[in-house]
Parts: C-alpha cells; structure tokens; sequence
C-alpha cells in the first residue's frame, strides 16, 4: 500500500510538471513589456480576435475601432503621465536648489560641500545596487552575489 501511495504522488508530480501552456500565447506577454516590443496595434489585434473567436467582417470592425478608441486614450494618458513627471522632476528640482542654500547658510560653504561629495557617494551606492537588482531580474543571479565576487573566502 505504501508503495502504491508513493508511486501516485511520485507520477501526480510528473504529470504536474508536464504540463504546458497554449503555443498560441506563448510569447505574447513580452510584446507589452515596457521597452522590449512596441505594442501590438490595434488592427493586429482585432485580426487575431477574430481569427480566434471566428468574428464576422462587422464584428471584427466594431472592434478594431474599441481598440483604436482604447489605443487613443492610453496614449493621451501617457502623455499626460510624462507631462507630471516632467513638472514634478523641475518641482523637486527648485526645492533641492532652495533646501542647498538654506542649509548652506546653516553649516557654511565648506561643510556644504562635504555634505555634497558624501550626498554623492550615496547617490552612486544607490545606483550600482539599482543596476545589480535590474541584472537580477534579467539573468535571475546577479554577479556579483558570488562570495569571490563580493572579496570573501570560505
């Protein structure tokens, strides 16, 4: 009996892993990564809907127009969204320049600019460990989390 037990979970879990995904999305997820693919227009889109749905001439036109429609206002809202971005980045931009002058009058010029070259040296740190996080996300393992790497011996 136990070995019947072991045998089922044994080929449950096979069976488990073998299984696979449609071949028609494969793939399909990378074309609406940001910056890998540009986005599938709507025409292409409407065509393999009603490829897939069996749509008619009609059907298959109604949408294509809902995809341009959409296609239309995502657009409008990103402009909108680069639009903040840009006012907020020269907003932060003023205030950091305010935040110098009042701290220089508080420390002095020469404390100020310890404070800018030590600012600096963390703005770098920041960046090396987004630049190792964003290695880790494409390879899955970063380089340089290898003890040989990081200078340490076992």
């Amino acid at each position: 009996m136990v070995a019947m037990a072991a045998m089922l979970m044994f080929s449950s879990a096979i069976i488990a892993q073998d299984q696979k995904s449609n071949p028609e999305w494969k793939g399909e997820k990378k074309e609406f990564k940001r910056g890998e693919k540009p986005m599938v227009s709507p025409e292409k889109r409407a065509e393999k809907m009603a490829k897939v749905l069996d749509l008619t001439n009609s059907q298959k036109a109604d949408v294509q127009a809902l995809f341009v429609k959409q296609a239309a206002k995502r657009h409008q809202e990103m402009e909108k969204v680069e639009k903040m971005r840009a006012e907020m980045k020269a907003q932060f931009a003023a205030d950091r320049k305010t935040n110098d002058e009042e701290l220089t009058k508080i420390i002095g010029q020469e404390k100020f600019q310890k404070f800018q070259i030590a600012r600096a040296e963390r703005i770098g740190e920041m960046k090396g460990r987004m630049k190792e996080r964003k290695g880790m996300h494409k390879n899955h393992a970063p380089e340089s989390s290898t003890p040989e790497s990081k200078g340490e011996s076992k």
